[in-house]
């Protein structure tokens, strides 16, 4: 076993007597793997990339540098918040969580900037500084937010739901969920208030999500907003110890973790799953859950006439925004150069919509950028990088960008594929300077990621990050969900409950209760038990 608690797949390994195969190591899948392991199920869990943990993995480079690649940071992680619960059963107690502070999203409209800062009455209070004539937009705003948050917990049991259920008790629970699922952001914030100020101000952190107001499902947007609503925190150590503490604990109850296991197929019989192929190698097995997402799993893992059965309808279903990002290395602490542990969110005005329907490679950095300090978050960095500090500025990408580069491999040079990331690297670090003059003279160290990069290393196949596009029309499509139409196939991962780590990790949790039924009670039990006892 390697440092991750992951071998290297062979074939020669012994594979017969499994339950479960897990395809991708990314929080979801992870999960799942462990709720079954925990109930004495013999599960083992394959990993294309040569590292587990899907987005929550990191990579590092010279002089010590090394940066996340998708978990920045996540709500809810407060102690005797059930979320908190859940993660500390997963890690067995091993994760810990730093809180980001009093702010932890800074929303810049120009040289304007608004604080989000954690707590209800909190955030109550910054947005009334800014809007005094506003508050019964705002109060009402928050009430709204509060009970998409309530009505969510219906959201996604149902989708635990066998069919029958779904489409009988299932309508009902979903009723005041759906009331504002289908409609967007854009027009709910609208039917509280004209000004047109605040409504971008409380859609600044769309980027979560992928999508402007006026494309968004307002229930994405409500439920990522109270997911921050306390603040948000960092993994202590980094991203990484996501993957390596839920790694471990799994392995310690008997699962095993596959890396450079490339998945080539989930082979059926008769509309029923009897295993997975890598390469020649049929691996037999009683169930699949993929992790790698709706149309990997449907257009490249199953066969065309086992795809006939689903009753999947990709047709009218987009993938969400991809992102070009630039990683810096600075020659000095975070305290020495002063930068904050919140999150900066830029856009060049207060016109979302407009800056999102118009980015090009030549704009995207001047219009909108996502920046966010890694090491201030982290406690452990200087104790291991002394005289350093990282930050990621990253902003809308688009495969289209890059087209002509398709077959370009990961850390190969390209001239003309070089030149297009340096020319975002120069916007960006042109955006960087002007809201963190200070960093000027330390930047030691640039890299670019593009779209390319997704594909790369997570497979998706437009580069995307969140999935599946969170547009009213998603949360209709009656198929995102962990049960399928091909026995013994279940699906998890983001595209089956919403966008972020919480979110995986609940579609994880999901599917073990819809495989393991009844029997999920005792682990529950132990949960509840545990959080008593701390």
């Amino acid at each position: 076993m390697s440092k991750s608690g992951c071998e290297i797949y062979c074939p020669e390994i012994d594979f017969s007597g499994l339950d479960h195969i897990v395809i991708g190591s990314g929080i979801g899948g992870m999960t799942v793997a462990t709720w079954l392991a925990k109930a004495g199920k013999k599960v083992a869990l394959f990993e294309s990339h040569s590292k587990p943990g899907g987005f929550t993995h990191i990579f590092k480079r010279k002089k010590g540098f090394q940066w996340d690649v998708g978990v920045h940071y996540v709500g809810g992680m407060n102690e005797g918040n059930s979320l908190r619960g859940l993660f500390d059963f997963l890690s067995d107690h091993k994760l810990k969580w730093e809180p980001m502070g009093e702010v932890y999203d800074l929303v810049y409209f120009g040289n304007e900037k608004y604080e989000f800062k954690a707590g209800k009455a909190h955030f109550r209070t910054q947005l009334l500084s800014y809007f005094p004539d506003d508050n019964i937009a705002i109060d009402h705003y928050l009430q709204l937010i509060e009970k998409l948050n309530k009505a969510a917990n219906h959201f996604f049991i149902e989708k635990a739901f066998p069919s029958f259920l779904s489409n009988t008790l299932g309508r009902y629970m979903r009723h005041s969920f759906d009331q504002f699922s289908q409609k967007t952001t854009l027009q709910v914030l609208s039917e509280l208030t004209t000004n047109q100020r605040l409504i971008s101000v409380l859609s600044g952190q769309c980027g979560n999500y992928g999508l402007s107001p006026s494309k968004s499902s307002f229930a994405a947007h409500a439920l990522i907003v109270g997911h921050f609503m306390e603040g948000g925190f960092y993994p202590v150590g980094g991203s990484e110890e996501i993957a390596l503490t839920l790694i471990d604990n799994f392995n310690s109850l008997g699962g095993n973790v596959y890396v450079k296991a490339k998945v080539d197929e989930i082979v059926t019989h008769k509309n029923r799953v009897v295993g997975i192929r890598i390469k020649d190698k049929l691996i037999p097995c009683k169930s699949v859950i993929s992790n790698a997402g709706v149309f990997n799993t449907f257009n490249k893992l199953l066969s065309p006439q086992a795809s006939s059965h689903t009753k999947f309808d990709l047709k009218n279903v987009k993938s969400s925004i991809a992102h070009i990002c630039l990683y810096v290395g600075l020659d000095q602490s975070d305290q020495a150069l002063e930068l904050p542990k919140h999150n900066i969110w830029y856009y060049e005005n207060d016109d979302i919509d407009g800056i999102f329907s118009n980015f090009t490679l030549q704009n995207s950095a001047k219009k909108f950028a996502y920046i966010s300090f890694p090491s201030a978050k982290d406690p452990q960095w200087h104790e291991q990088h002394p005289n350093t500090a990282t930050i990621q500025a990253l902003s809308a990408g688009d495969m289209d960008w890059f087209s002509a580069f398709s077959d370009h491999i990961c850390m190969q040079s390209e001239e003309a594929y070089d030149n297009l990331k340096k020319e975002f690297e120069q916007n960006m670090l042109q955006r960087l300077y002007e809201l963190l003059p200070q960093i000027k003279g330390h930047v030691i160290y640039t890299e670019v990621s593009t779209p390319l990069s997704t594909k790369h290393f997570s497979q998706y196949q437009q580069g995307e990050i969140y999935g599946l596009e969170h547009t009213p029309e998603r949360f209709q499509l009656p198929f995102l969900r962990p049960i399928t139409k091909i026995k013994g196939l279940k699906l998890v991962g983001q595209d089956t409950t919403l966008v972020g780590l919480s979110s995986a990790m609940l579609s994880g949790m999901i599917c073990a209760i819809t495989i393991l039924k009844w029997r999920v009670w005792p682990i529950f039990r132990e949960i509840a038990k545990k959080k008593k006892q701390l």
